[in-house]
């Protein structure tokens, strides 16, 4: 029996599915999966895991006889793209000089290559490397990290673009991976001054975790993940954790204000764990770089609503308070892309045979970034999804609870251990679990195979080897059995923010041209197009418009003939002024398209469904259509994105007549 599958994101514009109305059942994911083949690296690294495993009573990560939680057994390195510039990569290694220098000293112990720096052409992460041939140049292949050979804790610093979430992801299921990339050099300075005081006991925390789940109205994502997930969390570690502080905030009451109080707040804790729909934009969205990832929270209504997603109903990094203190915290964020987003869904390739842009290029979510450079001091680490975020993860084949994985990783990081060493459970599950998918695939026939299993094992596989460590991967929860008074808490800005001369405000650029890959410039799409009047601006009409007075469309040897045309242009554009002060939508149905005609402006032989009005000032009034005593999705759906393109065009328009008078005035002087 085919069985619905969910996932824990929304796309704003809609207020609906990422996948609109496609329904994802496990008969269909069942025949994704059969078209699909996982990599040698993947095959090659589950097989070898899965053996080792058996063979030492399920030990993982680093070879056998080190102790991962030392430093100068596991060893450490930080890893850069190989085409880094030399001077980015100079002022990068000055900007994170005390968590290099506290490192080095930590990890070189015994052993001075256990400490290492993989940086420049020969040693960096070269485009288009696989994480064996990357290995390979150490001596390394499949199995467990030999820390003589490669240290096992690594941290990533640089873009997925530079170094693709994929490399990361390989690499981390040998490895304790980690990965930091900022715009400013301040924000490399800030997180390192952050981890160094947290290691030396400057700071700390109390012994709190929260757990943080959202569960909105009609929603089986949301209730799933706080039925299934954050209520058996909360009650493991209540029972398993006597010295542990734990809160459970209610899904009526996880509210975006509410965040707020444990995000920075006067309730932030040491571990915070949320669970909830991640957001998600179109291209031509304005929030898709700043605001991708963000936790939506118990403000928004629900799938039912079919209402436009606003930043009221979810948590961004904007809403990090300047005067936060977030400092010794780790976050473990359950949510679509809540770590960051690539470029191309995979699972749209998988159903339609192509991929599909859903970025302009690879980025990280901004929202853990933030967390981790706060200008007070930052957080340590967040765990976090790079892709889709997938129910299966929580249900077993469809039916089944199983949320030992987290319950492992979050047990390990309130034990003290590393958060790289806490990952290894997730690891462990995608290294399994490939191993389970391919003989499912490879020893089984269509007609013999159970399509709720196939479809369970394919997306738990995605999903457990999409989970991210942003961070130092060596960093533990900083905790003692209280924490400091508020003096001493507010005294911590004045240690971290006081950032060195000598690093200036760019970190200098290696984020790729994505405009020559075929991609938006990074910078256009980042900082977005200017607002005007109130409106998103969009980019000008083209020369050839009759509305752009360019110096070659205007006659200006006779004075009476350029007279004419602004008195003219005037004329005009003061009746699209008028015109345009209001926009009305009006969307209607019919059965028989024959008979419609449009005459004075509206439809005859039609029904009016769904009506419109935004006054210039913003002041909107909306008829939804209904059907069976509730909103009418379909006819809702296609009417919201007429008013999106309807805003989009009167926003070019205005734009336009700004410019043309804009021309006109410079040509009157």
């Amino acid at each position: 029996m085919s069985k619905q599958l969910f996932t824990n994101g929304i796309e704003a514009s809609s207020g609906g599915s990422l996948d609109g109305d496609l329904v994802i059942t496990t008969d269909l994911i069942a025949k994704i999966a059969r078209g699909q083949r996982l990599s040698k690296e993947d095959i090659d690294d589950a097989k070898k895991r899965k053996s080792l495993d058996q063979a030492r009573e399920a030990r993982f990560g680093v070879e056998e006889g080190v102790d991962e939680t030392v430093l100068a057994q596991t060893g450490w390195s930080v890893i850069f793209p190989a085409d880094l510039p030399q001077k980015s990569a100079d002022a990068i290694k000055e900007a994170l000089k005390p968590l290099l220098d506290l490192r080095k000293e930590q990890a070189s112990e015994e052993k001075e290559h256990y400490y290492k720096e993989v940086i420049g052409p020969e040693l960096g992460v070269k485009k288009g490397e696989s994480k064996n041939d990357f290995l390979k140049r150490f001596g390394r292949g499949p199995g467990p990290a030999v820390p003589d050979k490669f240290p096992y804790y690594a941290m990533i610093v640089g873009s997925p673009e530079t170094i693709p979430f994929n490399f990361q992801t390989q690499l981390d299921v040998q490895y304790a991976v980690g990965r930091i990339y900022f715009d400013q050099l301040e924000d490399y300075y800030r997180y390192a001054t952050s981890v160094v005081a947290a290691e030396k006991k400057k700071f700390f925390r109390s012994k709190t975790a929260a757990f943080f789940g959202v569960s909105n109205p009609d929603d089986k994502a949301t209730s799933l993940s706080a039925t299934e997930l954050i209520g058996p969390l909360a009650r493991e570690m209540q029972s398993g954790h006597k010295d542990w502080g734990v809160d459970v905030i209610d899904p009526a009451n996880a509210t975006k204000s509410r965040l707020a109080e444990y995000m920075g707040g006067a309730k932030t804790p040491s571990l915070l764990f949320s669970a909830s729909h991640g957001m998600n934009f179109k291209m031509d969205d304005k929030r898709l770089l700043p605001h991708t990832g963000s936790i939506l929270t118990q403000d928004w209504p629900g799938p039912k609503a079919r209402v436009p997603v606003t930043d009221k109903m979810y948590f961004s990094a904007d809403d990090i308070a300047s005067d936060a203190d977030v400092f010794g915290m780790i976050a473990f964020i359950f949510a679509c892309y809540g770590g960051g987003i690539p470029r191309s869904d995979n699972f749209y390739r998988q159903v339609y045979g192509e991929p599909k842009d859903i970025a302009p290029y690879a980025f990280l979510a901004q929202l853990p970034l933030k967390l981790l450079a706060h200008p007070r001091g930052g957080a340590l680490g967040v765990f976090a999804h790079v892709e889709r975020a997938w129910g299966s993860s929580i249900k077993w084949d469809g039916s089944t609870s199983d949320v030992e994985t987290f319950k492992s990783t979050v047990a390990a990081l309130l034990n003290g251990k590393p958060a790289g060493a806490a990952t290894e459970y997730f690891n462990q599950r995608y290294a399994e679990i490939s191993t389970a998918l391919t003989d499912e695939l490879d020893f089984s026939t269509p007609e013999t195979q159970d399509d709720v299993r196939v479809a369970g094992l394919w997306t738990s596989n995605n999903d457990a080897r999409n989970y991210t460590f942003l961070g130092d991967p060596a960093v533990r929860l900083a905790v003692d059995g209280k924490a400091p008074d508020a003096p001493q808490r507010a005294s911590l800005g004045e240690i971290v923010t006081k950032v060195p001369a000598a690093i200036t405000t760019s970190a200098g650029s290696f984020q790729p041209d994505v405009e020559a890959r075929g991609g938006k410039d990074a910078k256009s799409v980042a900082k977005g197009t200017p607002e005007s009047f109130g409106f998103p601006g969009f980019p000008t009409k083209k020369d050839s418009d009759p509305l752009v007075a360019t110096p070659t469309q205007v006659d200006t040897r006779g004075g009476d003939a350029f007279k004419k045309f602004v008195e003219k242009l005037g004329d005009y554009l003061s009746q699209a002024l008028t015109d345009a002060a209001s926009l009305e939508i009006s969307t209607y149905v019919t059965g028989e398209m024959d008979d419609v005609k449009f005459e004075s402006g509206k439809f005859t032989g039609a029904k009016l469904r769904a009506l419109t009005r935004i006054n210039i000032d913003g002041d909107t009034l909306v008829c939804v259509p209904e059907k069976d005593g509730e909103v009418d999705t379909a006819v809702w759906n296609i009417h919201v994105e007429m008013v999106r393109v309807a805003q989009e065009n009167r926003a070019e328009f205005m734009k336009t007549i700004v410019s043309a008078a804009t021309s006109i005035a410079g040509f009157g002087k």
